[in-house]
């Protein structure tokens, strides 16, 4: 597999994670909201039990609030789980993002790296060739013409455009 293709992988992961950390973060959200409401319902149902229980109460309504508070706890305790579960799911993705964004990082220096080092072997062939030329006697003006230089005669070059006689 290629770095570019590599590359290309590791990018969709980071993106892929950034999403499920939005969902996390979304439903971690939710489960705060919820917990924060069954505290808000307990703390009001746990005054008017009281306030009932000062005024007397059968033994019915006792049990009916009993019930009530229990079902309560219940559901507060698995809403806390699921904020623990939910909070646990963000650190392991949000670890799994930050990996993958060293790993782009490294990637990307790589390419580029490897993008200096072609061009430097582009430039290093190019200056071959023109020593080259230049030792055979072969000069190039700015517009890319060629023309042959007699080492035998100190004339100036002349490109191939104009004529000798000018």
């Amino acid at each position: 597999m290629s770095l570019d293709s590599l590359r290309k992988l590791r990018g969709q992961a980071v993106e892929a994670l950034m999403v499920e950390l939005g969902h996390i973060v979304q439903s971690l959200s939710r489960s705060e909201e919820r917990y924060r409401k069954i505290e808000t319902e307990m703390v009001e149902d746990a005054d008017q039990y009281s306030q009932q229980a000062e005024q007397g109460m059968t033994i019915e309504a006792m049990l009916e609030w009993q019930v009530r508070m229990h079902s309560q706890q219940a559901a507060l305790n698995q809403t806390y789980r699921e904020i623990e579960q939910a909070t646990l799911s963000w650190r392991r993705t949000n670890n799994l993002l930050v990996i993958a964004n060293q790993e782009c990082k490294l990637l990307d220096r790589i390419l580029e790296q490897r993008e200096a080092t072609k061009c430097a072997d582009l430039a290093r062939q190019e200056q071959r060739a023109t020593d080259e030329a230049a030792s055979a006697g072969i000069c190039c003006d700015e517009n890319g013409i060629y023309a042959f230089i007699s080492h035998q005669s100190h004339e100036r070059a002349v490109p191939f455009c104009q004529s000798e006689t000018s």
